[in-house]
């Protein structure tokens, strides 16, 4: 039916309530005057003619129900509950009329890496005591790949070490945010009895031992 809902051209007949003109006109008086309000036919929605012989396929409506699947193009850098509108792409409108809008909301979900803060991105690292002494370097992720990062000696627990531009894209505009790398200390749950006697030599040294003693 094209969208009219009629089963054909000649499926129509002048709308009753306001004799085809598609408005409906109410008078009203006052000790000003009379007054004509116009508006639109509700019976008619304003065309003036009311459907007949309804389509077989959609019972009249015009419209009928699928579903389809449409490529989104998320752009870089969006954030979350951000929201994109799709012109056109939403349901079909009324008596063949233009098509309604989608409107596309961004969730974020959890990374198995990294915490978002920003454009910055947050990753935890986890080093062994020796190495974070000594010093030491070691490949990260990042989200465009494995990159190093060196690890300078006395490096201490808490402190983050920036790795520019290996954050997120910026929205619309040139440039990323950040990696920030958070150090911290891997504490072994279980150690063997040398590791144990190990450590105790080294507690004693002047160095290692509690500088709190």
């Amino acid at each position: 039916c094209s969208g009219t809902g009629a089963n054909s051209s000649s499926g129509f007949k002048s709308c009753t309530v306001c004799k085809g003109s598609g408005e409906v006109r109410e008078v009203s008086r006052s000790i000003f005057g009379q007054f004509v309000n116009i508006s639109v036919c509700h019976n008619c929605r304003g065309t003036g003619k009311i459907i007949s012989d309804p389509c077989k396929t959609c019972s009249g409506d015009g419209r009928i129900q699928e579903e389809t699947k449409i490529k989104v193009n998320v752009p870089a850098g969006v954030t979350n509950n951000s929201y994109m509108t799709m012109r056109g792409e939403g349901n079909a409108g009324k008596n063949g009329g233009p098509a309604g809008d989608i409107i596309v909301v961004f969730q974020e979900t959890d990374h198995q890496h990294f915490i978002r803060d920003g454009d910055d991105l947050i990753y935890d690292l986890y080093l062994s005591y020796p190495d974070i002494v000594i010093g030491t370097s070691v490949e990260i992720p990042t989200i465009n790949g494995r990159a190093s990062l060196k690890i300078e000696a006395g490096t201490q627990p808490g402190k983050f070490l920036k790795m520019r531009g290996k954050g997120i894209q910026h929205l619309n505009q040139h440039g990323s945010g950040d990696q920030l790398v958070r150090i911290n200390i891997h504490v072994p749950e279980k150690i063997n009895s040398k590791e144990k006697e190990l450590l105790k030599e080294l507690s004693k040294t002047p160095n290692v031992g509690n500088p709190h003693k």
